[in-house]
């Protein structure tokens, strides 16, 4: 996840650390301290690729007792992972979970009426859960969701739960828990009675080893797949490049824009289609601060009044009265020229998204290059998300080239065909050598 959330959650964190009484008592361990499992909130992502898992490690194998911590933990090996860790209520379905928890919500006194949903970025209870000697309790007897709050993949990222109610469980009982921005990034746990044994830490990293290894096959053939671009012949001698802006495959986000570099020649179009199935992207120019007027998640602090203010500064204030002042707003809609004529040229494509996917946003966008030169872009979404168009003018500028068309099969597929004319002109040429010699 981009900055912009990341800076709005350290925010909403920095305030609630400030009152805690929590702080300082990490080293004050309990002399009997419960057991811990420990369940993984995404993964590490292999050097030189950009993975982001949104998936939990292990996603369904662990039991536990009553009274046993539960350790969330955020791997910082994922370059720009935005995570919540949500236990849902006592029996409450994954389905009715996302239903009752929208990622994004109305803001009618602002002009841009869209914000991130405040419940989902700030913590239940910002007074536990970061250190296992003060884990925030879950309990079976009341009706309640807790939600750890959006966390970046970064060093230090815990949640620590522990389930209660009156009694012991008679029966297994599973508790399903989410990610509240990434919708199908789901795991459940199950409390088991005393006296039936709860999983050990060895089964528990088996199975999320045994996960991972077929979750990063799986994200680094979807890769290999999406890192070509195709070329289409347009009517005036310039060309259209399609390449992907980010792919996915199970249980695995790939926030990567592939082919990372492109060639292309003055004129040329560039079609961005995202085959993901959870995140969604942008396709932003320039790569960097050049482009934080078009992000698409702008900082604002609410006001009394009927508007609110935009931000006035940087984290962790951002110029607001308060932390719970911060709202992250929402412009998903495109942004600047459709042309990028220099590498000074600020424009985005809006969010775009899956086709397939539950987001009203388009999975595609267009832009054109006019003019030489390398323009460096990214995903204002995720900061890692990078990519390369570099506009080579031709030797010939009145006469552009025709580039090889491709996405319509390979060559080879077509080499029947191409046999098949050279027999009929070799068939042409003998019929003419004859007809000369009869003569």
């Amino acid at each position: 996840m981009g900055k912009r959330v990341r800076l709005l959650s350290s925010a909403l964190a920095l305030g609630a650390l400030l009152g805690s009484p929590f702080v300082g008592a990490a080293s004050a361990g309990a002399t009997d301290a419960p057991p811990v499992h420990i369940i993984g909130v995404d993964n590490a992502s292999p050097s030189g690729h950009n993975f982001e898992y949104v998936d939990f490690f292990p996603h369904s194998a662990t039991t536990v007792h009553l009274g046993d911590v539960i350790d969330f933990a955020w791997n910082a090996g994922s370059p720009d992972g935005f995570h919540t860790a949500t236990l849902l209520k006592p029996g409450q379905s994954v389905a009715a979970g996302y239903a009752a928890n929208p990622l994004v919500i109305s803001d009618e006194d602002a002009t841009i009426h869209a914000q991130l949903n405040p419940s989902i970025i700030a913590p239940t209870d910002p007074t536990c859960g970061h250190v296992a000697s003060n884990p925030c309790t879950y309990s079976l007897d009341n009706n309640n969701q807790l939600n750890s709050g959006a966390m970046p993949t970064v060093p230090g990222g815990h949640f620590f739960v522990t389930t209660v109610r009156d009694g012991d469980v008679s029966a297994p009982t599973t508790i399903n828990f989410l990610c509240l921005i990434h919708h199908g990034m789901v795991g459940s746990f199950t409390i088991v009675p005393a006296g039936t044994a709860a999983t050990t830490s060895a089964s528990e990293s088996a199975a999320a080893a045994a996960q991972y290894n077929t979750e990063t096959t799986g994200a680094l053939a979807a890769e290999t797949t999406a890192d070509e671009k195709s070329v289409t012949n347009n009517g005036d001698g310039t060309h259209t490049i399609t390449m992907t802006a980010g792919t996915a495959s199970t249980g695995v986000e790939v926030l990567e824009m592939l082919p990372k570099r492109v060639e292309i020649r003055p004129g040329d179009k560039v079609k961005w289609v995202t085959t993901t199935l959870i995140d969604i992207h942008t396709v932003t120019f320039p790569q960097g601060h050049g482009s934080d007027s078009v992000d698409p998640l702008p900082f604002a602090c609410e006001l009394a009044g009927s508007t609110d203010a935009p931000a006035t500064s940087g984290p962790p204030t951002f110029g607001c009265s308060s932390p719970t002042a911060i709202e992250g707003h929402v412009v998903p809609q495109p942004q600047g020229p459709t042309a990028i004529a220099s590498t000074s040229t600020v424009a985005s494509s809006g969010l775009i998204a899956a086709a397939e996917g539950p987001l009203p946003f388009p999975d595609r966008f267009t832009f054109s290059f006019p003019n030489s030169g390398t323009f460096a872009y990214q995903c204002r979404i995720h900061d890692n998300m990078v990519g390369t168009i570099v506009v080579n003018r031709a030797q010939n500028p009145t006469t552009p080239p025709v580039l090889a068309q491709t996405g319509g099969g390979s060559p080879w597929q077509r080499l029947p065909l191409l046999l098949g004319a050279l027999v009929v002109l070799a068939g042409l040429a003998v019929l003419r050598v004859r007809s000369v010699l009869r003569k």
